[in-house]
């Protein structure tokens, strides 16, 4: 890795932690509850905090079948979900706390669509809004608390190119960056989100705290919490 990517490396784990610690201190967990990692992929996030996790039960959940077989190697209870319009396969209130981590922004068209016709119309981000309505109200379906962080859609460096100003262009420019940047730059990705602001996160979940957090003086993430 460049010496770019080392230094984004470092602030990402950095914050990391920031948020994880404010997730403990501000849920009020107890002992044995069970926490779901809603897209945690491999339990990479999870892996972090290792012992400070030992007292509750978690559960890795994504739709990549491979990322869940890792986090299953690694000791992680899985269960795998169907996609972004399906029920979560959860009774109601059966989670004690669902931790949504960077997440809730990649729930738009399905994945092999990502390049069509379908991904660069301006139609992308109501119909993404739409699928995001329904996996908002599934996580509030299933769970007794929960914890929904999301990138902010103007923080000037987008989240998921490192790269300025992306999300502030409209959607078929946003596909032609993406699609050069991984060209050449550092950060190689699908252009795969619908990032949020904090009004369209209180659309989403109107009976949680709206958390706004701040890097450098700018909005860099909205965290939607109900405790």
């Amino acid at each position: 890795m460049n010496i770019l990517g080392r230094i984004f490396g470092k602030y990402h784990d950095k914050w990391a932690w920031q948020r994880f610690n404010f997730f403990i201190e501000n849920i009020k967990l107890n002992h044995g509850d069970t926490i779901l990692d809603l897209g945690g992929g491999t339990g990479s996030y999870m892996d972090r905090f290792g012992s400070q996790l030992n007292n509750y039960n978690i559960i890795i959940s994504d739709i990549d079948q491979n990322a869940l077989r890792v986090a299953e190697s690694k000791g992680y209870k899985i269960m795998r979900i169907d996609g972004s319009n399906q029920k979560l396969p959860f009774a109601d209130k059966e989670i004690d706390c669902i931790f949504c981590n960077s997440v809730i922004e990649h729930v738009t068209i399905p994945k092999d669509k990502l390049w069509s016709e379908h991904s660069i119309s301006e139609e992308f981000f109501n119909i993404s809004f739409e699928y995001q309505k329904h996996f908002a109200s599934e996580i509030k379906r299933c769970s007794k608390k929960y914890y929904v962080q999301t990138p902010h859609k103007y923080y000037p460096v987008e989240a998921h190119t490192w790269f300025p100003f992306v999300s502030y262009f409209n959607r078929r420019t946003q596909v032609k960056m993406v699609n050069l940047l991984n060209k050449f730059w550092v950060k190689k990705t699908n252009p795969d989100w619908n990032l949020l602001t904090e009004k369209e996160m209180k659309l989403l979940f109107p009976d949680a705290e709206i958390i706004v957090n701040k890097k450098l003086g700018f909005k860099k993430e909205i965290i939607a919490i109900y405790k």
